[in-house]
């Protein structure tokens, strides 16, 4: 039985299509009538930091394209040959009519068939996938215990090595399977295939030593300070010193990427939150005299136009919502079931929600006006344990410096881990690495006993 193919063709419709992203026109999905009124009349917005996001939004999202895809969504008679100036007015005039203020029922019916077929393909697919798996386990299996060293079958086979080693028979993380650090002398990873379903494993870490190649050693453990120590001291012996431990190497790196970036951006004054995606290590001196083994690596990184994040501060690892303000936050964390960096559509899907896109009564009043508040939720590195936040008390924000956003201040709530608020800094480098997956709902406290490792990965 051959593997099955994962399906890339969108399920399509006239002009419509359906894929991962969404119901789409052209690859642009549809906005709200008061997103389209925020775009086409931002000279109408109220409060001033209002005005400068609504007009950078402008600049950035209106196309000719946008345009005949949003009239499409809301059944406008268009010729796609259009002048863009003429599909522009007529954009405008439909929106003051108030021919954008619901969906044509002939829409939704068509975005629903097109769901159902996608689904339904979607399901086939995993199916087959499933079966296909099912009949290869006994030939994997075999393959798997003919190796005669931990290194030797975390090469052969990833998800058997955790399976056998770190979770239980039902794919949960299983500490007492072994309860040590494990050390893989001289194994090397191919794509991620190791490291990439740890990241997944909460409370277990991976960390490599030495000096590369054949003298590689991987460490793989649930306490993060003894995995990292170890590492520390390994590499001490051999005089290897690594690039992300070294702070001056961060910086160095900062600068240089800084420089570049803006030879290829024009300078502007205002800030958008589309340009905050990125890597960004971290300074946190609260960490850092603490837990000083966890303080080196830091990292966030920031994805889908500046509304998501997966963190690492050395303590805590996992997910923050970023938006214009707080109450704005804690909408979407409350309508937000399924945020997730597999899906950044689902994030945007609550994001446009009407309730939410509002810039009249959630914007606070004498913010930094380069400041985006955040929510998080995560777990701690040294015990697994998932933060408890029934009072929606992990919040905080980070303060852009200039436009361009290549450096932040922030403040983070760490009640349980340092019991204040804790100051951290951020300064972008190169390159977008970091975990794979994380769902907001895995780290929710209805989760916080043992966390469900997603079935898929393996």
């Amino acid at each position: 039985m051959t593997e099955p193919k994962y399906p890339t063709e969108d399920i399509t419709q006239g002009v419509f299509s359906f894929n991962s992203m969404g119901f789409l026109v052209d690859d642009f999905r549809r906005e709200t009538a008061k997103s389209l009124r925020r775009v086409l009349f931002p000279e109408f917005t109220v409060r001033e930091r209002a005005l400068n996001s609504a007009c950078v939004e402008a600049a950035r999202t209106i196309s000719k394209d946008w345009i005949v895809a949003q009239l499409q969504h809301y059944a406008i008679e268009v010729n796609p040959e259009i002048d863009g100036y003429k599909a522009k007015a007529l954009l405008v005039t439909s929106v003051a009519h108030g021919l954008c203020d619901t969906v044509p029922p002939q829409v939704s019916r068509i975005n629903a068939t097109l769901q159902e077929r996608y689904e339904a393909q979607m399901n086939d697919y995993h199916v087959k996938m499933e079966a296909h798996q099912i009949q290869g386990l006994p030939q994997r299996i075999s393959k798997f215990e003919a190796c005669n060293t931990p290194a030797a079958e975390a090469t052969c086979d990833a998800s058997l090595f955790l399976r056998k080693y770190f979770l239980d028979e039902h794919g949960q993380p299983d500490k007492a399977r072994t309860p040590h650090p494990m050390m893989l002398h001289g194994y090397r990873e191919k794509g991620m295939a190791l490291s990439g379903r740890i990241d997944r494993v909460p409370a277990l870490h991976l960390a490599d030593a030495g000096p590369g190649g054949t003298s590689n050693i991987t460490i793989i453990g649930w306490d993060r300070e003894r995995i990292d120590t170890e590492a520390q001291e390994i590499d001490f012996d051999h005089n290897v010193i690594r690039a992300s431990s070294s702070w001056n190497t961060q910086m160095r790196r900062h600068e240089e990427h800084k420089a570049k970036f803006q030879k290829s951006r024009e300078s502007s004054d205002s800030f958008d939150p589309y340009h905050t995606c990125g890597i960004y290590a971290i300074s946190c001196g609260a960490v850092e005299a603490v837990w000083p083994v966890l303080a080196k690596g830091l990292r966030l990184r920031m994805l889908s136009e500046g509304h998501l994040a997966v963190f690492d501060l050395g303590i805590i690892r996992g997910l923050m919502v970023f938006a214009e303000s707080q109450a704005k936050v804690s909408k979407l964390v409350a309508n937000g079931h399924s945020i997730s960096l597999t899906d950044p559509s689902s994030y945007q899907a609550h994001y446009d929600d009407d309730d939410i896109d509002s810039d009249s009564d959630d914007v606070d009043d004498n913010s930094h006006p380069r400041r985006l508040y955040l929510q998080w939720r995560g777990y701690d590195t040294k015990t697994g344990e998932l933060q408890h936040d029934p009072y929606n008390h992990n919040t905080g924000y980070i303060d852009f410096e200039d436009a361009l956003s290549m450096s932040f201040s922030g403040t983070l709530y760490l009640r349980r881990e340092l019991g204040s608020e804790t100051q951290f800094k951020g300064f972008r480098i190169p390159g977008m690495t970091g975990p794979l997956t994380m769902n907001w709902d895995a780290l929710s406290h209805l989760e916080s006993d043992r966390a469900k490792v997603p079935k898929h990965i393996w």
